[in-house]
């Protein structure tokens, strides 16, 4: 009898232990699923607010999930079971949360280093549109408001000068828009074949700067 008794507490002790780390690990899943929102890297002041608010929002909202679908369905989105429906959809969710948040903190970080160069949300959101490197802005902004025409003496028309001069075109480095910058032009929008104007503008400046 007593042995009886005694193993009916031993299963029940096991029994008891096995409920216990069943529970522990529900809630606890050995794995970190927080995102941290890298807060001193990014741009908090980039020019569309909304971006920012989406960024911190998904930070919240990757991890949330996470736990989520750890605690209901006991699926660990950091491994998928290729056998689990339900697993593979959950990473896929998750995945694509997570290539968001990559995506905007990206954008978030180049904001803030070429904040750094001295470019502001202005500057910033130009360089984004026209897809240039910051380096470049002032030479496409300055296009963009006027092409560079026959008479033209500039330092824009220095710089246009001296990408002729590196691709090989024999011409003077005199920030002067004469006949044989004209030419030099005239030529490199044909070997580029787009429209020979002999007028630098943003297409033509995007070509010579490749």
């Amino acid at each position: 009898m007593k042995r009886i008794v005694v193993f009916i507490l031993l299963v029940a002790n096991v029994y008891l232990a096995i409920n216990q780390y069943l529970k522990y690990r529900r809630y606890n899943p050995g794995r970190d699923y927080n995102y941290i929102a890298k807060t001193k890297e990014i741009d908090a002041n980039y020019h569309d607010t909304k971006l920012v608010t989406e960024y911190f929002e998904l930070a919240h909202k990757a991890g949330s999930f996470a736990r989520k679908v750890w605690y209901n369905e006991g699926i660990d989105v950091l491994y998928e079971d290729q056998t689990n429906p339900q697993s593979q959809n959950a990473v896929q969710a998750y995945n694509q949360m997570l290539a968001r948040i990559k995506h905007l903190e990206a954008k978030l970080i180049a904001s803030k280093k070429m904040k750094a160069q001295g470019l502001d949300n202005k500057a910033i959101k130009f360089v984004e549109k026209k897809g240039i490197t910051p380096k470049n802005y002032e030479l496409f902004q300055r296009i963009e408001k006027q092409p560079i025409i026959k008479g033209d003496t500039t330092l824009l028309t220095w710089e246009v000068q001296n990408q002729l001069i590196k691709k090989g075109y024999k011409i003077p480095l005199d920030g002067k828009y004469r006949d044989v910058t004209e030419e030099a032009i005239m030529k490199f929008q044909i070997k580029n074949k787009i429209f020979a104007s002999g007028k630098v503008d943003e297409r033509t400046l995007r070509l010579l700067l490749k």
